[in-house]
């Protein structure tokens, strides 16, 4: 099979979605399956603008996607994988699988950002509606949480054209260690406390400001916590400044944090994950954290609603921050051993890369064979 995979993002340039379109594509070479990726940075084919779309958003996207529409006008690829897609006319692809990673119709409906931002997430989501909905007919969706699935199709996807199938984690290299305290003393943790890990980008979608009131409370009940915030994004500075306005004491800002050489250490030597976010389609973050076994904290949103299904943590609605902060608390003061041990069962059984590729694999499958 010949695949042509188009996506604006990919490793080692970009983050959730240049991962996962690596990690499958890496898997998919070893299947035989012949695969040519473009995107801004390539690294077969490059088009469009990484930086453009970082500074435009919609309309480094719609460049992006414009380029490609015309670039492969005549191609004989088997099929086509395209992500999160804005192609707005001139479709030149027959046998697409689309993946979708979030939807911005998702971010309007849930109202993340202010109201400038707001709005800029709610003209971008008829943008989308009209793009998806002019796919050929027997195009193929994918979602990588039930609720993602669930807006195509009030998007207006037909329910038999969208397979759920979620992203996926390295459980080879993301796994728990017995060794915490020696593994904190190269990311300046204290050895003895109890560690809660934040991994991603601050964005408006994290509620990073809510992470840091939330700790600011378990700072001064516990003595012996520490919260690490591994990422940069547009608030950083601004989550920061919060911090330190609060006088917060035991908030470490790792900033960036490399995802191959040390990341695995830091997840491994923390002891919880913590996750305050309004939205999010299904964050690798979090699959990588139950990997490396660990029991989580998360937001009462449906793309995160798997943690409890999988008995591994627990979930808090964060617009409650007096009842959210005594349940944290509780859990903090208990034994968690049963939830770290079906985390990573979970995330092995379920998550690992050749399972998550095999399900891609048999959709370009099914698309060949219409």
């Amino acid at each position: 099979m010949k695949l042509l995979v188009c996506t604006t993002e990919y490793f080692p340039y970009g983050a959730g979605i240049a991962n996962v379109v690596y990690n499958v594509v890496e898997q998919l070479k070893g299947m035989g399956v012949e695969c040519t990726v473009c995107s801004p940075t390539g690294p077969d084919i490059k088009l469009g603008s990484q930086t453009l779309i970082q500074k435009t958003g919609i309309g480094g996207l719609l460049n992006y996607w414009y380029q490609v529409s015309h670039f492969f006008q005549n191609n004989d690829y088997d099929a086509v994988w395209l992500q999160n897609p804005f192609i707005f006319i001139g479709n030149p692809f027959k046998r697409c699988l689309v993946t979708m990673h979030s939807t911005y119709y998702g971010t309007s409906t849930h109202g993340v950002g202010n109201l400038p931002f707001h709005l800029y997430k709610s003209l971008v989501a008829h943008v989308e509606r009209y793009c998806l909905t002019r796919m050929p007919p027997n195009t193929l969706f994918t979602g990588v949480g039930q609720p993602v699935c669930e807006e195509l199709e009030k998007i207006g996807i037909e329910r038999d054209q969208i397979i759920y199938i979620p992203n996926g984690v390295n459980t080879g290299r993301f796994r728990p260690s017995p060794d915490k305290k020696s593994m904190r003393k190269k990311f300046g943790i204290p050895e003895d406390d109890i560690v809660l890990l934040s991994v991603g980008r601050l964005a408006p979608a994290k509620q990073p400001f809510t992470m840091i009131e939330v700790f600011s409370h378990i700072e001064k009940k516990l003595e012996n916590v520490t919260l690490c915030i591994a990422g940069r994004g547009e608030l950083f500075e601004e989550t920061k400044d919060l911090a330190q306005r609060m006088g917060l004491c035991r908030v470490l800002f790792l900033g960036y944090v490399d995802h191959d050489l040390d990341l695995p250490d830091l997840y491994a030597c923390s002891d919880y994950y913590i996750m305050t976010s309004k939205y999010e389609g299904l964050p690798l973050t979090l699959l990588e954290a139950m990997a490396s076994g660990l029991p989580c904290i998360v937001s009462d949103i449906p793309n995160l609603g798997f943690v409890k299904d999988a008995d591994c943590g627990i979930i808090v609605d964060f617009t409650d921050l007096s009842v959210a902060l005594i349940e944290i608390l509780d859990y903090l003061k208990l034994d968690h051993h049963s939830h770290e041990i079906n985390a990573r069962n979970f995330a092995t059984s379920s998550l690992d890369w050749e399972i998550i590729t095999e399900d891609y694999l048999q959709a370009l499958k099914d698309i060949c064979d219409c």
